[in-house]
């Protein structure tokens, strides 16, 4: 059979064709820093040495996918003492901006080579952030996942470790979020809790194993200081055959 593209790969789990089809995405953002040798909060608000660090990053480790935004509190530092809402998480110079605008040049660039991930914070973790309620928090939410599809990512990885305040509305609104990717040929999981949204395979970053098929990721969030070494020994693991 034919090795497809990353990215082919990742469209064909998406619309349940594909069912051997295997990518292993490390959840490591931060430390593309250490490439770029810059620090962390210049890094994070700047799209081009985003986009150029995570490439590089993405080279030097040889893995399939690109994590091009992190759930770690970027839309909240993005908002700073704004009105909540997706025009204040993407004003110019945020982090949120300069994640989505990394995410369309990295599209732009790697072409099929690679999966785009953005890790997004659920609407029920935005809603306690931001002392509102679960139907604004989820507009925001489902906007942004909108907004990163359409730049080009190819799998949304949602962060929702809050109890949601209604069950039933939280479930809806994930399963819009999984409607919008499907949309656009793109994949919507949930990373850390039983939802209507498909959940990845993990592996411990510091005790890595071959890979199930599907997508797979890592049990946490690597550190900023992270070796580089452990990432890439991750990724051989699990990407073995």
């Amino acid at each position: 059979m034919i090795n497809r593209p990353p990215r082919r790969r990742l469209q064909a789990l998406a619309q349940g064709r594909g069912a051997q089809e295997r990518l292993a995405a490390l959840l490591a953002f931060d430390a593309a820093a250490q490439i770029s040798a810059r620090p962390l909060e210049e890094f994070h608000r700047d799209p081009t040495q985003l986009a150029n660090g995570l490439s590089e990053l993405q080279r030097a480790l040889g893995s399939d996918v690109i994590c091009c935004a992190l759930a770690d509190n970027f839309e909240k530092d993005s908002v700073g003492s704004s009105t909540f809402s997706l025009e204040a998480i993407l004003v110019p110079g945020t982090r949120g901006a300069a994640s989505l605008e990394a995410c369309r040049r990295l599209r732009a660039t790697a072409g099929e080579s690679c999966v785009l991930l953005a890790g997004l914070t659920g609407p029920a973790t935005l809603a306690a952030q931001f002392a509102t309620d679960l139907s604004t928090a989820g507009e925001v939410f489902t906007s942004l996942a909108k907004a990163f599809c359409a730049a080009g990512a190819d799998l949304i990885l949602v962060f929702d470790a809050a109890l949601p305040t209604d069950l039933g509305q939280w479930a809806d609104t994930l399963k819009t979020a999984g409607n919008i990717a499907r949309f656009h040929r793109a994949l919507a999981m949930q990373w850390d809790s039983a939802a209507p949204l498909p959940q990845p395979a993990k592996i411990p970053l510091f005790a890595p194993s071959k890979g199930l098929a599907g997508i797979t990721v890592t049990t946490e969030i690597a550190a900023p200081d992270v070796s580089l070494e452990h990432l890439k020994a991750w990724i051989t693991a699990v990407s073995a055959e």
